[in-house]
């Protein structure tokens, strides 16, 4: 096998390969009520606006908050699974709450807070897509 041809296959591995994860794209679209000093807050809807064909499995999603300064909030989130293919796909969502603890203060109130969607692909936690998020004062 010559060193082009063996090249060539490696590049079109990599390709096929590095394509299964990342390969989505968000949009946070904010609550219309501040966060508080309480829990189970509103805090915004995340809306897939791409993603692969086979989509992502519900099982093992995550949403992280992350602001300035501060360590990765996970947020709870319940998915509207819009075609009910049992898939996160394009024109899914999800509603993302505070839960049972609070996670982000009335300090959050006007803050911009990068939002980070993750799915289980191949038993690790991929990055599906990311988007901007200003809470709402």
């Amino acid at each position: 096998m010559t060193k082009t041809v063996f090249f060539a296959l490696l590049a079109s591995f990599a390709l096929v390969t590095g394509c299964s994860a990342g390969d989505g794209e968000i949009t946070v679209e904010a609550a219309t009520t501040p966060p508080t000093d309480n829990p189970n807050d509103a805090l915004f809807t995340v809306k897939v606006d791409d993603a692969p064909e086979e989509g992502y499995a519900l099982d093992g999603l995550t949403v992280k908050a992350l602001r300035d300064g501060k360590d990765a909030l996970t947020v709870s989130c319940t998915t509207t699974d819009a075609n009910s293919n049992a898939k996160l796909d394009k024109g899914d969502s999800l509603v993302c709450t505070e839960g049972a603890t609070n996670v982000l203060g009335a300090d959050a109130a006007g803050t911009e807070i990068e939002v980070e969607l993750y799915a289980k692909v191949d038993d690790e936690e991929k990055l599906v897509g990311a988007a901007t998020w200003t809470a709402a004062k």
